[in-house]
This record gives structure tokens, sequence and C-alpha cells, in this order.
């Protein structure tokens, strides 16, 4: 009975992924046919340079991106007034005097004010390279966090930051968190602590909070203050700043609907985790193994959510 389950799940996964395999391709055709082409999705494609071409192409991709980012974040909740900051790198600076280069917004804007062209470009060591039109000065603790990671992390391109309040409730606690669902399954034995140290004004902070990253973990967890999340792109980012909430989310419910009592909780027996956690699929692991890219397309979904809401002249101006 048992060889005959095995064998019925393997041929239920293997449709499952001819069929996954078989619509990626057959939606490859059909962007590829020349007599048939299909236009690609808004959102994948650069928007016009409203820049007066003040900006590489691919700068200005990645200002749009990130403006869109910032809105994101804004719908979802992930703001703080004036406050908290996603970063990009800007490709090719990493061989620019101070580079890398990257792209933060400035002081005084809502999230949902931030445009392509309002973003600030700063060097590692603080220096405003471009301020964009003028929106607002570079603020300091976002500056502190971010560059700490950029200049440590070549492999991390985009940086989300926030004090969403599970999460940094979450950060608060001794414990942090916990493997209670599949969300916070993603991040066994892949999160990373820092220490408290206060208001991020300090630029020595940046070597403890680099070396507290490390050199292969994504998300740092900055007790009693917020969640880093960091990916090769902000699709990568985004989908850490979704689950790691998500996940903070469930443990601060379920702990508080049982009085904080642990005993209360339904703890994955620790024999399991290791088996559980390797069933998660990250970035191109799970794009190889499925046919398409999770992330990406998590990505453009909230990328359309924006445009809709906003207007793409609101954002990408």
């Amino acid at each position: 009975m048992l060889r005959s389950l095995v064998g019925s799940e393997m041929c239920i996964r293997d449709r499952y992924q001819r069929r996954v395999r078989g619509f990626v391709f057959r939606k490859m055709a059909q962007k590829t046919d020349g007599s048939k082409r299909v236009a690609i999705m808004a959102a994948q494609l650069t928007p016009a340079d409203a820049s007066g071409g003040a900006y590489s192409a691919a700068e200005w991709r990645a200002r749009c991106e990130l403006a869109a980012a910032y809105r994101i974040a804004s719908v979802l909740g992930w703001d703080q007034h004036i406050y908290n900051h996603i970063t990009l790198r800007v490709p090719g600076s990493e061989v620019a005097p101070g580079g890398p280069h990257f792209l933060i917004n400035p002081f005084g804007l809502r999230f949902d004010e931030v445009t392509a062209s309002s973003l600030l470009k700063v060097d590692l060591s603080a220096n405003v390279i471009d301020p964009g039109d003028d929106s607002g000065p570079l603020f300091l603790q976002g500056f502190v966090v971010h560059s700490a990671v950029h200049a440590a992390r070549p492999d991390i391109h985009a940086i989300w930051h926030n004090h969403h309040q599970c999460t940094t409730a979450v950060c608060m606690t001794k414990h942090g968190l916990l493997p209670l669902s599949q969300e916070a399954l993603i991040y066994y034995k892949r999160l990373s602590y820092h220490k408290f140290e206060g208001s991020a004004t300090e630029l020595s902070e940046r070597g403890r909070l680099a070396d507290a990253m490390g050199t292969s973990n994504k998300v740092c967890l900055l007790e009693n203050h917020g969640p880093v999340c960091g990916g090769s792109n902000l699709a990568e980012a985004l989908r850490y700043m979704m689950t790691i909430t998500r996940a903070c989310e469930y443990q601060c419910k379920a702990l508080a609907s049982v009085g904080g009592n642990l005993d209360m909780i339904h703890m994955p027996d620790p024999a399991t985790l290791d088996e559980m956690a390797a069933r998660i699929k990250l970035g191109a692991e799970a794009k190889n193994e499925s046919g398409y890219d999770e992330q990406e397309l998590l990505w453009q979904a909230n990328v359309r959510m924006v445009e809709k809401r906003y207007g793409k002249d609101q954002i990408y101006k």
C-alpha cells in the first residue's frame, strides 16, 4: 500500500510539473511568435523616461521599480508617516567612486508621494550624488541601516526595512520568530538577529549590523526595532517582507489568544523541522523546479495593483 501511495504521489507531482511547464512554454511561444506577438504586461516594461534623459535607461528602470515599491508598501501598511525606507542599488554603480550607489526616498515624503524622479542617489559615505527633484534631504537613520548591507553584501541589491507593529513586536521578544507557520518555516536556520543599539545614528553600527546579518541570510530582525529584508532584486525582497510580516502576525495573534502561554501552542516537533523546511524552495531553486518564477509573479501582481490605484503617470514621473 505504501509503495502504491508513493508512486501515486510521484505521478501527481510529475503531472503537475508538466502542466506548469506547458503553461509557461505556451506563454513564451505567444510572446515570441512574430506573427502573433502579444504585449507583455505593462508593469514589465520600462516606463517612458520622464527625466528628460537625465538618467541611463538602467537607472530610470530602477527608479521606476523602486517608486512602485514605495507605493506597494504604502498600500500594505508598511510605512510610518515619513519614516522607514526601501533602497535599490543603481545598476553599474559598483565601479563608481564611493560605489555602489543606491536610491533612497527623500526625507519628508509619504510613501504614496514617492516618484521615480524624487528618489535620492547616494554613495556609501552619505554623499548625495543626485538629489532627484529636491523633494527632501537624506535621513541619517535610513542611510546607516541600508548602507551597512549594501556595502557588505554584493549579492543584495534591494533592501526593505520597516517598523511593522507585529514584526517589531516579535523583535522585542527573547524567543524571536517561532516556527509556527509555513511562512515562519522559510526562515528556519535562515534568519539573523542584530542587538538593539537605539536610534541608528552611529555610522559605527554598520559593521556590527553587517556582521550580524552574515554572508548568506537575507533577512535580519533588528531587536526592538524591526525587520531588514534583502534580495537580489525588489521582487525577492518583497517576498521576504511579505512572508516575515505574515509569520509575525500569526505568531502575535496566536500567542495573544492563549495569553502568551507557549504550552498552549501547537509547536512543531523539532525532529521534523529540518524536513519541513527543506520542502521550501526559494529563488532560482523554486523557479527551476516549478517552471515559473513565483516571486516575480507576486511582484508583478502588486505593481499592477498600485498602477491601477495611483496611475502610472503619478508613479513614473
